[in-house]
């Protein structure tokens, strides 16, 4: 296994990337609506779930985008 796919974000460093809380991205990780899991009392998401997410979420809005016109 690669480095980078073993490495992990936890709730604060999301919560600047988001731009949001990190009270949010602890909702976020509670509500499954990040890949996260928890080590003790804290919340982790591996970079390579997080990367997978946005990847998926930016299929399905290209899939559903209008048609362009030239």
């Amino acid at each position: 296994m690669k480095r980078q796919e073993n490495a992990m974000y936890d709730t604060t460093k999301l919560a600047k990337f988001f731009g949001v809380t990190e009270r949010t991205v602890l909702e976020w990780c509670r509500k499954g609506k990040l890949p996260a899991f928890k080590i003790g009392r804290k919340w982790k998401i591996r970079v390579v779930d997080l990367q997978k997410m946005i990847d998926r979420k930016i299929r399905i809005h290209k899939e559903n985008a209008p048609p362009r016109l030239l």
